[in-house]
């Protein structure tokens, strides 16, 4: 049995009504080599072919009795394929209907006595295509995380001898009693106890340094705290639906434009986001005008005793949206994403994040149900305006039970006071944004996706005439 992560407890106890933590994603197919009757059945036998490879696929999360403790992995002996693997709509659809089901699909909770994970079919897409839609807790995966679990389930040409991966090992179930968890929970609080002074060191270490790289008046400006953001209309209280949209470019184009903007990708990504708020924002009647916050996961060093799915911490960075001259934003930006890289290679975040095993599980279950029932940040400020990440995937064509996969669309989680998230992928050539907003504070998406589009032409019109 393995114990879940200060980080993944919180992620697991968070989750609220309002504020759903799993990662969606939608996988797109060609499909000529599976036909419509079969592709139900060959989506089951290639997973269960290769849940052997994927970390807690066929294991559920046993509590430790009244949230007093982190609750454990245990494999879960009634685990059934048809509980996770389902039909969706089994007529023809096409790409704008396939968006918007998933944006259906990722506003209903997962259900936390079974493996955390579920995948919805759609065997019928427009030109003999099909394509899963699967969410995964955050307990399970991060950004980085995702790619490789999921990379398990592909290979890297349509009919390989064998599979790449690990082989499968004999699992046997695992019955977790009182008795277990009270065991369990001692052991817990033993290390903790143990701990305490290795980590208050570490903790001191990465405090100092934190303060004597905030205390530079130039990277303070550029890293925001949390709670510094103002207050918009896709700020506030989350509900329980989700919409959906994506868009997608030519990796080769964005490069290009970044190369003309002497920016990396993802600098331009997230100039791209900043001039699309603008617009977005105005037509929900914000003043602008003022600088909104960003919060951007960034992926720490694996440690081989740094257990857990998540490795990653988050940063605050400044959008510069009251620049009016769009070259000095995108500067600005490139600036403040770098001093956030800087940041969190000299804090050293990662051991602040380990703090987490601290926090009372009860705790963080009870403050998320209380924010939720009395839909706090609609009353106070967000942590943060937006969350955008993006995620590197495989240059290279990937294949599913020998079919070739043709697109990745990501959606990422919302975190309660902020009603949109942009999440990137590349694969194969293309880079796809999918964009998911609260259906209450966001609305429509597809406007955020077309302000998408009008601000990559507005930044290749100024850097081209550059």
């Amino acid at each position: 049995m393995q114990k879940l992560s200060g980080l993944d407890t919180g992620f697991y106890y968070l989750d609220s009504p309002g504020m759903h933590l799993h990662i969606g994603v939608v996988l797109i197919f060609d499909g000529t080599s599976i036909p419509i009757e079969e592709r139900l059945a060959a989506t089951k036998a290639q997973i269960l072919d290769r849940i052997h490879a994927m970390d807690h696929f066929s294991q559920k999360i046993a509590e430790i009795p009244f949230g007093l403790g982190e609750p454990y992995w245990t494999n879960d002996a009634n685990f059934n394929i048809d509980n996770h693997v389902k039909a969706g709509v089994l007529d023809s659809i096409d790409r704008d209907r396939l968006v918007e089901l998933a944006g259906e699909f990722i506003s209903i909770p997962l259900d936390k006595a079974r493996p955390l994970w579920e995948i919805m079919v759609l065997p019928h897409l427009d030109k003999s295509r099909f394509a899963l839609v699967a969410k995964l807790h955050h307990t399970m995966i991060d950004g980085i995380m995702g790619i490789e679990v999921l990379a398990n389930l592909f290979d890297f040409e349509a009919n390989p001898r064998e599979f790449w991966g690990p082989k499968a090992v004999a699992v046997e179930a695992e019955e977790v009693g009182m008795a277990n968890l009270v065991g369990i929970f001692a052991n817990s609080l033993i290390d903790k106890f143990q701990s305490v002074p290795e980590d208050a060191r570490k903790t001191i270490s990465a405090l100092s340094q934190w303060l004597s790289f905030t205390s530079d008046s130039d990277n303070s400006r550029l890293l925001k705290p949390l709670f510094a953001a103002p207050k918009t209309p896709i700020n506030g209280a989350l509900t329980s639906e989700r919409v959906a949209h994506s868009i997608t470019f030519p990796l080769t184009r964005l490069k290009l434009l970044a190369k003309a903007a002497h920016v990396t990708v993802n600098d331009l990504l997230m100039s791209i986001v900043s001039f699309a708020l603008d617009d977005y924002l105005k037509g929900k009647d914000w003043q602008g005008g003022v600088d909104l916050v960003s919060m951007m996961p960034m992926a720490n060093h694996r440690r081989d005793d740094q257990g857990g799915s998540n490795q990653i911490s988050a940063l605050f960075v400044s959008l510069g949206n009251s620049i009016t001259d769009p070259k000095d934003r995108v500067i600005e930006i490139a600036r403040a994403t770098s001093a956030a890289k800087r940041f969190h290679r000299k804090a050293d975040l990662a051991e602040l994040v380990r703090l987490t095993h601290y926090v009372p599980p009860l705790f963080t279950w009870a403050l998320s149900r209380v924010a939720h029932q009395l839909k706090a940040f609609d009353y106070i400020g967000p942590a943060f305006n937006i969350l955008i990440s993006s995620v590197k995937g495989p240059d290279q064509p990937l294949f599913f039970a020998g079919t070739k996969l043709e697109e990745v669309i990501p959606f990422g989680p919302l975190a309660d006071s902020t009603g949109l998230s942009v999440t990137a992928v590349s694969y194969s050539g293309q880079m796809v944004l999918g964009l998911v907003g609260d259906s209450k504070l966001a609305g429509d998406v597809v406007k955020f996706g077309d302000a998408i589009s009008d601000a990559v032409e507005l930044l290749e019109s100024i850097f081209s005439a550059a």
